[in-house]
């Protein structure tokens, strides 16, 4: 049952994909050695859709370690389908932290039979484009498990570049790095362990920076940022990249048309409730970085049943070709809504 409910999230988040993103670009899985224990580190910037991102375009089925506060829950059983596995942090209790040492050498021997695991290895998600700094867990993870297995362990680099961190209806370009052959460092482990772990978290964080638009946060940060939108979505990631050399060259973002917000929120009116559900749940969570987590969601599972239950109830009133009628138009509003918000130019909504 398991597996099952597994392969239909992957089917889920296929689809949406097609609504919340004008395009995926995905680059260098074929880089990946997927045969042997792979530690995936991807950078962190919008929740539980990063991981979504990563899992479905992967050839091989990942095993993700995510924070343990979302787990003791009624959807643990959800959570132990999609393969996830919880780590504890000091600010859940040393008692708990201690747990971390079992967890781990499960994932070690998951590891050594040729699993992959996702480590996300910036310490917190947060809406920046940069790469903030990494702790040591995921360096840790691959120099421990290659310690015990003749297998060459891969840490596998990773950047996901969202057009817009919040809004739906523009690219995500998802680019692997070069994998770091772990087996390489052994030797200096032995002799000098934390400072070999430092050196494999440094050798990391430069091939996460290759595989990112916006490396670093510099005086051009917010220009270059700017530059990434609609306009220069044409553009493949190394072009990009190099282009954002000389953000002056590209199209700026131009100015913010609410109007056209404001439209796409008025023609909606087949869809008010899944719309209205989703800004309550933003207004709870109150975390930015699950804005487009929650958007995608309720775009997998909220706006499906409620067109299903929109066509129930309107075939019953109206009979089937009403009620067909009724749905389609819910659905092509829903799309319209999208290439509106995608015109109205939403600015990035950046940290200070």
């Amino acid at each position: 049952m398991k597996r099952l409910f597994y392969h239909l999230v992957a089917g889920l988040v296929r689809v949406t994909n097609g609504f919340m993103f004008s395009r995926v670009e995905v680059r260098g899985m074929d880089r990946v050695p997927w045969d042997e224990p792979c530690i995936v580190s991807p950078n962190h910037q919008n929740a539980f859709l990063d991981a979504l991102l990563v899992g479905v375009f992967a050839p091989d089925t990942l095993t993700f370690l995510s924070r343990a506060s979302v787990f003791g829950t009624p959807f643990d059983w959800v959570f132990d389908a999609l393969h996830m596995a919880p780590i504890y942090r000091r600010r859940d209790g040393l008692d708990k932290v201690a747990q971390n040492k079992d967890i781990l050498a499960d994932q070690r021997e998951k590891l050594t039979q040729g699993g992959s695991v996702v480590m996300f290895s910036e310490t917190e998600h947060a809406h920046t484009y940069y790469l903030r700094p990494l702790s040591r867990g995921s360096a840790r993870l691959a120099l421990n498990t290659q310690d015990e297995t003749d297998r060459e362990v891969q840490l596998v680099p990773v950047g996901i570049n969202y057009y817009h961190l919040r809004r739906p209806g523009f690219k995500v370009s998802i680019v692997v790095g070069e994998p770091i052959s772990v087996s390489t460092y052994m030797d200096r482990y032995r002799d000098a362990e934390a400072e070999c772990m430092n050196e494999l978290r440094d050798d990391l964080a430069d091939a996460m920076r290759d595989c990112l638009l916006v490396p670093e946060k510099t005086d051009e940060y917010r220009e270059r940022v700017d530059r990434i939108n609609r306009k220069n979505e044409h553009l493949s990631f190394p072009d990009m990249k190099r282009a954002l050399q000389t953000p002056e060259d590209l199209e700026p973002k131009g100015p913010n048309r609410p109007t056209l917000e404001a439209l796409a929120r008025g023609i909606n009116l087949l869809n008010v409730v899944p719309l209205w559900g989703t800004r309550v749940l933003m207004r709870w969570v109150d975390e930015p970085a699950f804005t487009a987590s929650l958007k995608f969601a309720v775009g997998m599972f909220g706006l499906p049943l409620w067109w299903t239950g929109l066509f129930a109830v309107t075939s019953w009133l109206g009979g089937v070709t009403i009620g067909t009628g009724v749905t389609a138009l819910a659905v092509l509003t829903i799309l319209l809504y999208i290439i509106l918000i995608r015109y109205a130019n939403p600015p990035h909504v950046l940290p200070s």
